[in-house]
């Protein structure tokens, strides 16, 4: 069977804020069957531990981003983003820093899709969008992997840990 693959689609209305100045969506299909919250859903994205795009990430996130990162999975940070709400249907991240705040969302929506909303709040507008202009395709290349990953990791639960 083929793994199911992420679309781009626009940020839905109820994830987004419309003071953002950047926002993208991604969505795939929920498996049959798979009941894990969103943000279960969201660590077997990442895995226990970044394996190199991940240290790629991080390194993205702290030294060009410039966002002020906690550790990278702990009971209230995951990529070293503060975890600011979770339930079953929605997992909310935050960051902050000095170029920029950021929020990721992952929503499960009617046990039939999972969304991964992107939005960017600039605080130096000309600087966060150039810099974002150079990063912004790598995170649209990266993001939707990350939800493909854990899409695959409920279709095989003997590899979930």
């Amino acid at each position: 069977m083929t793994p199911p693959k992420a679309r781009r689609i626009p940020p839905p209305a109820p994830q987004l804020d419309a003071n953002a100045d950047y926002a993208d969506a991604f969505e795939i299909p929920i498996g049959e069957g798979d009941s894990r919250n969103a943000e279960q859903a969201f660590r077997d994205g990442l895995g226990a531990e970044p394996g190199a795009s991940g240290r790629l990430v991080l390194w993205i996130h702290r030294h060009v981003l410039r966002f002020t990162l906690g550790p990278f999975t702990s009971a209230d940070h995951v990529i070293g983003w503060k975890i600011v709400h979770s339930d079953p249907d929605q997992f909310v991240l935050t960051t902050d820093g000095s170029l920029m705040r950021g929020q990721l969302t992952l929503c499960r929506q009617a046990d039939r899709h999972a969304v991964l909303t992107t939005q960017l709040f600039y605080r130096h507008h000309a600087t966060a969008r150039m810099v974002w202009t150079v990063i912004g395709p790598v995170h649209r290349a990266i993001a939707p992997r990350l939800i493909e990953h854990s899409a695959q990791r409920a279709a095989t639960p003997t590899a979930r840990s």
